[in-house]
């Protein structure tokens, strides 16, 4: 039955369905469900450190990683 599934966790910023909610689409996925994750915002503010363009760059990447282990 799972197999048929598709689960939407939409997150407004980068990273926060991967705080919220990792634990739960982990084993949803175990169950056979595929999983689809959306990020509103692109993660460009938030650090004097980088560029707006290089800290989205980085939390892109960071997205994808921790989207592929899921």
């Amino acid at each position: 039955m799972a197999r048929d599934k598709t689960i939407l966790a939409i997150g407004a910023h980068p990273d926060d369905v991967e705080f919220r909610c990792a634990g739960t689409l982990s084993r949803l996925r175990k169950k056979g469900c595929k999983i689809v994750i959306a990020t509103v915002a692109n993660g460009d503010c938030g650090t004097a450190e980088y560029s707006a363009e290089e800290i989205a760059r980085i939390r892109r990447g960071e997205a994808t990683a921790s989207a592929a282990t899921l």
